[in-house]
């Protein structure tokens, strides 16, 4: 890739972003917020073993045991009951409080349901250098915690369970975390859009050439859209537009295909009518009947040609509406063979119809009598030198098909699915039709498919070919 695609820049924006938000979540937690989280957990401490402490206030080797707390803990204890109980660690302040004070924090536990947390900024007294008995207060930040709880409040004697902790300013960690996460996120950020880089070219890189690509298709570049398997979304795209590429490059060359056809068809009878009317205009003795017939037979195929496409053109957009209407399929069956009357004595052709009684069905009678037309011609068309066609009608239960059959050089199996196809034929080199434009089956579809109705065809080569469309019989009158 010559140049980074707006999808490259998005893939890295958000990924940068995704870095970003980590870090400063990391930055927020560890920096922020990790004072207010460690004087919860020290505070949390401090009840958990005033709890475990009344649990165990009767065991015989109580002192022990709140020893053992104390000590695991860094924090002090002091129990006043019959027998006073302290321990002391660094900064212990609870051993040192007056029997007033004591009273007082007891109290205000019994008050507040047995319990009572007091947390004061710690005063640190110091001695000033070059003076004689001169001390000052200095607040360092540390915060002094005293949890009382007053248990067997019933009693006489109430036992009274203090502990004590100092929280210590963390100023010092957090300001190593920051650096730390400083660095980390140099590092972390640069080595995210590095790799960030080549990521997105690679992902994207595929999808750069199956757009390149698909553009191309408006130029008639018809090319495979990538080689690239490490993905299997990219290479499910890539198959999907490589069949899209694939039926586009099938539609246009037999659009092309069709434009030579009809074209062929269209240049055939003008040469004639021209061709005609002309020698008519030179030579007035040829301005017989039978050429006059030639002119005018030339003009109505030229006129079948064109309603056939502007007919296939409405189809295909849906601006057709059908007349949906009950009627009787046997007589029209009877009422279109009756249109080749003329015909079929001068081509000696011959049509049967095959059938049993008369029924009725719904649709629009006017396109229906059109796919009857269709299939005859193309049946007519495609016949050899024995130019028979039966039409059989045959009533199934409910159901009512109407098939056409010729005795012509048929149809290979391969090319079935395809026939419907308005751009498709069968035969390689284009022949022009008796009947019709040539695109009559692709009609026939449109106006099947627009009715609903089940269709088909069957056929075996040099056996000839059956088409056929069903429906449902409608009841009475």
């Amino acid at each position: 890739m010559k140049k980074t695609t707006r999808l490259q820049w998005k893939v890295l924006r958000y990924l940068f972003t995704y870095v970003i938000g980590i870090l400063f979540l990391l930055w927020f937690f560890q920096v922020i917020l990790l004072q207010p989280f460690y004087e919860f957990n020290k505070i949390n401490v401090v009840k958990e073993v005033a709890d475990k402490i009344e649990k165990y206030i009767d065991s015989n080797q109580l002192e022990e045991y709140v020893s053992s707390l104390s000590d695991q803990n860094d924090l002090c204890v002091r129990i006043i009951s019959e027998n006073d109980i302290s321990t002391r660690n660094a900064g212990c302040r609870i051993s040192q409080l007056p029997v007033d004070k004591l009273l007082e924090y007891a109290n205000l536990a019994i008050r507040n349901n047995g319990s009572y947390l007091s947390k004061s900024d710690l005063v640190e007294m110091q001695f000033v250098p070059d003076t004689l008995n001169t001390v000052t207060a200095k607040f360092n930040g540390d915060k002094n915690v005293i949890y009382t709880k007053v248990v067997n409040l019933e009693s006489d004697s109430p036992t009274i369970i203090m502990v004590n902790t100092r929280i210590s300013r963390v100023n010092a960690a957090t300001q190593a975390l920051s650096y730390q996460l400083l660095f980390i996120g140099i590092i972390v950020t640069l080595s995210a859009a590095i790799l960030a880089f080549f990521m997105a070219k690679k992902i994207v890189k595929p999808i750069a050439e199956i757009n390149e690509a698909s553009q191309n298709l408006s130029k008639g570049d018809y090319k495979h859209m990538t080689s690239q398997k490490d993905y299997l979304e990219v290479q499910e795209l890539n198959q999907t537009l490589t069949e899209a590429a694939r039926q586009v490059q099938k539609a246009d060359k037999a659009k092309r295909d069709l434009i030579a056809n009809v074209s062929h068809d269209l240049r055939t009878p003008l040469t004639m009518i021209t061709g005609y009317g002309e020698m008519m205009m030179d030579l007035p003795n040829e301005k017989t009947d039978e050429n006059i017939k030639v002119i005018v037979n030339e003009s109505k195929r030229l006129s079948i040609i064109v309603n056939d496409l502007l007919d296939l053109s409405k189809l295909a957009e849906n601006k057709i509406t059908l007349n949906l209407e009950k009627f009787d399929i046997t007589a029209c069956c009877r009422e279109v063979i009756k249109t080749y009357d003329q015909h079929l004595k001068q081509e000696r052709i011959v049509i049967e119809f095959d059938t049993t009684e008369d029924v009725n069905i719904v649709g629009d009678k006017h396109r229906i009598s059109q796919v009857l037309h269709n299939l005859i011609n193309n049946a007519i068309n495609y016949s050899d030198e024995n130019k028979r066609i039966i039409i059989h009608q045959r009533i199934e239960g409910e159901k009512v098909k109407i098939l056409v059959q010729d005795f012509g050089c048929g149809i290979a199996e391969s090319d079935l699915p395809l026939i419907w196809d308005r751009y498709y034929k069968v035969d390689k080199e284009h022949i022009r039709s008796d009947q019709g434009s040539g695109i009559g089956l692709a009609i026939v579809r449109e106006i099947l498919d627009l009715h609903h109705y089940t269709y088909g065809v069957e056929s075996k080569i040099n056996e000839g070919s059956i088409f056929y469309f069903e429906t449902t019989v409608e009841k009475g009158e």
